[in-house]
């Protein structure tokens, strides 16, 4: 069967790959065509930067549930290794895209590339088109503040602590995806029990410190919450970050659950507080403060 496809890494998902990936729904759907996107299970500059640290917002996964979510029919994941680098855009196109997806439409945005040194672009697809026989489309990048949005802005964006604007960006919330370990247990001493977030993936960025009203999912099931991220300098003496979420009056062991946490509203930035007690009255006004926003659905 002929598909509508399309490639790329869709770090993120945000409304300007929603924008690419609606198009690509819509083609298929009008043409009775299969939808496929081609796309990475790891940040392809971890490979090209000799394995340096490249921090995702979304882990390959939950990227291939979300992109099937929306409506694409099949997603690839491929892993981007030192062949996959080397491997020329032609025969990129051959054997990842031609052979295995018989494209009648491909799909692409401003930053879409392919193949060795990136050579995979729009006009390199114009010229194959005439070999392959397959139509090619451009989608336009969105703006914001006359900037183009991309994975990167919204990173550095969180990095800085603009919650609010990355959010908007997204479309949805930023979130966290990890198991529940097991902490100190200070948060409990303080009657603040919290579920200690180790994420599924190392790799993905963990925003500025400070304290977030969130929303923490498992299963079918939600709660709000107070996340902390960072190192809790009052109580703690290192400086590893961590991720601990107060549950709005739940007081249940999540210990070895999944949880994805998502991030509504910045609150305050992380402080040492002078002692114990005043760490507590600090909690217990940002507990105040959440629940009246979560009472009157204003988050």
């Amino acid at each position: 069967m002929k598909s509508v496809l399309s490639i790329g890494n869709f770090d993120g998902l945000h409304i300007g790959h929603q924008k690419l990936l609606s198009k690509v729904i819509e083609l298929a759907k009008e043409r009775n065509l299969k939808s496929v996107v081609i796309t990475y299970d790891n940040h392809p500059v971890q490979t090209l930067n000799n394995n340096s640290c490249s921090y995702i917002l979304l882990p390959p996964l939950q990227k291939k549930d979300r992109i099937l979510s929306m409506g694409i029919n099949e997603v690839q994941l491929l892993h981007f290794d030192d062949k996959l680098a080397k491997t020329s855009a032609e025969d990129f196109l051959r054997l990842y895209m031609v052979a295995k997806f018989n494209p009648a439409i491909i799909v692409l945005g401003y930053d879409s590339h392919f193949g060795y040194q990136r050579r995979g672009d729009y006009q390199f697809l114009l010229e194959q088109s005439k070999t392959y026989g397959f139509e090619v489309e451009y989608v336009e990048p969105i703006l914001y503040n006359n900037r183009i949005i991309s994975s990167s802005l919204i990173r550095k964006m969180l990095i800085s602590g603009n919650l609010y604007e990355a959010n908007r960006l997204l479309g949805q919330p930023y979130t966290l995806y990890g198991k529940v370990g097991r902490g100190k247990g200070i948060g409990k001493e303080l009657g603040y029990p919290t579920v200690n977030l180790k994420l599924d993936d190392p790799y993905q960025l963990i925003p500025y410190n400070g304290v977030y009203i969130s929303k923490a999912i498992t299963g079918s099931i939600v709660f709000y919450g107070l996340t902390n991220i960072g190192i809790s300098p009052t109580l703690k003496k290192r400086d590893r970050v961590e991720i601990e979420t107060y549950l709005l009056d739940v007081n249940n062991d999540f210990g070895g659950f999944s949880f994805s946490i998502q991030l509504l509203h910045y609150l305050r930035e992380e402080r040492m507080f002078p002692d114990k007690d005043a760490l507590k009255r600090a909690i217990e006004k940002d507990v105040a403060f959440a629940k009246n926003l979560v009472d009157n659905r204003i988050i």
